[in-house]
């Protein structure tokens, strides 16, 4: 899948093709950049929950269903995600290629979207009221449910605690208690803000008349491609401290599996030949089933029901997660500090070089099989202001040595250990 050159609509507003021949259907995605930002992340995570509820045309789901099938079963969704100190709300429409049908039906969907982007259903200046309600209610049951899925819990606390004060230690999803301060007048006046304000990208994915796509979003999209002043948030990459003081939590709970996350900060730059050096440290350390952490920690040793190392190169940080049992606490983290020691040490094998190269080249290229992961990969790319593709990146991968991998081994701090310790109990 081939990326074109950014055209700027307007000022802030950008579209990309994303070329393949590959699939027999076709991907319009509008994403608005704001950024991430305690005082507004609850709104901006409630907003895709109620602009999928209705529109002005068609005000209800089953009104959205019937229209989805008289486009040969398009699908129309949004959503919202975190990047580095970005909050993303992300507007997609997924449709069969007009190449594979007895019509030109690319015109309609690109209205189709407009009109969940620009016309939401709204009463007196506001959101439906109906709407607004039920999804706060539903946002307050899956923020307090988190705690029902430990692994991500832990991980969120982790997150919290390693990023407090920083942006990217705000929760994705929102908070409760932000929650009975939204009502319908003051989000519509919130989307209104950021429809005006916020950074868009666009992209289109699959086989286009380019010039049909482009004249199509003038035509539907003019009232929102205005030029805006407002610069994009960068991202503070998670930096390694002197003299850091390891900040250590443990949080007891019922539960029968206990959760060891582990958070470091690693210092590189996202877009150096640093970096790829990382990415294969992270491989061969924790990041494939190959890893020493696999070996060792679980399969050799027997002291975690699963264990693995993630980077996140938006933020330029590593982060641990382990499932354990309590008694094991201390084996566990003595154990993965040990195989970190012998990655800083290059205590690994050619053999084990080479695996981590065809593992990286392998999953990277996996990411060309969904059109929604190559936007989320380019999206990616953006907001690092790098024109890297997916081929260069897996290139870059094949080049990297023993002595940058034992380089990047060498760069990661340990910032944070958040265990989860179960006192007793059923869930895992």
């Amino acid at each position: 899948m081939n990326i074109t050159e950014k055209t700027e609509l307007s000022k802030g507003v950008n579209l990309r093709f994303l070329k393949t021949e590959k699939f027999k259907t076709n991907m319009i995605s509008l994403v608005l950049r704001l950024p991430l930002c305690r005082e507004t992340v609850t709104r901006a995570a409630l907003l895709p929950r109620v602009l999928k509820r209705g529109t002005q045309n068609y005000p209800t789901l089953s009104d959205i269903s019937k229209k989805a099938e008289e486009l040969y079963g398009a699908t129309v969704s949004a959503s919202t995600v975190k990047k580095g100190d970005n909050q993303l709300l992300a507007f997609s429409v997924h449709f069969v290629s007009d190449s594979f049908i007895s019509e030109t039906i690319t015109e309609e969907v690109v209205k189709l979207l407009a009109e969940f982007v620009l016309h939401p259903k709204t009463c007196d200046g506001g959101f439906d009221t109906e709407f607004v309600e039920q999804e706060k209610e539903n946002a307050k049951n899956f923020i307090e449910g988190l705690i029902n899925d430990k692994k991500a819990y832990a991980a969120a606390k982790c997150n919290e605690i390693m990023f407090e004060g920083d942006p990217y230690g705000i929760y994705e999803y929102g908070y409760v208690e932000d929650l009975k301060d939204i009502n319908e007048k003051n989000l519509y006046d919130f989307y209104k803000e950021l429809l005006k304000k916020s950074q868009i990208e666009i992209f289109a994915s699959g086989s286009f008349d380019e010039g049909l796509i482009k004249a199509t979003m003038q035509a539907e999209f003019g009232t929102l491609l205005e030029d805006r002043e407002v610069p994009p948030a960068k991202t503070v990459l998670a930096a390694i401290e002197e003299n850091i003081k390891v900040k250590r939590v443990t949080e007891e709970m019922p539960t029968s599996q206990s959760k060891l996350v582990m958070g470091f900060n690693c210092g590189v730059n996202p877009v150096s030949k640093d970096y790829f050096g990382l990415m294969m440290f992270s491989c061969v350390f924790g990041g494939s089933p190959f890893s020493k952490l696999f070996n060792n920690v679980r399969e050799k040793l027997s002291l975690a029901y699963y264990v693995f190392s993630a980077l996140d190169r938006q933020k330029g940080y590593m982060k641990i997660s382990a499932g354990i049992e309590a008694s094991k606490f201390d084996d566990a983290y003595n154990e993965i500090m040990l195989q970190l020691d012998k990655m800083k040490k290059g205590d690994f094998t050619d053999d084990e070089i080479t695996s981590a190269k065809k593992y990286l080249a392998t999953s990277f290229g996996s990411v060309k099989d969904s059109m929604g992961s190559t936007e989320d990969f380019y999206m990616g790319q953006i907001l690092l202001d790098n024109d890297e593709t997916i081929d260069r990146l897996c290139e870059s991968i094949s080049h990297i040595t023993r002595d940058e991998i034992i380089k990047a081994a060498n760069t990661v701090q340990l910032d944070t250990v958040y265990f989860l310790k179960g006192v007793g109990g059923n869930e895992a």
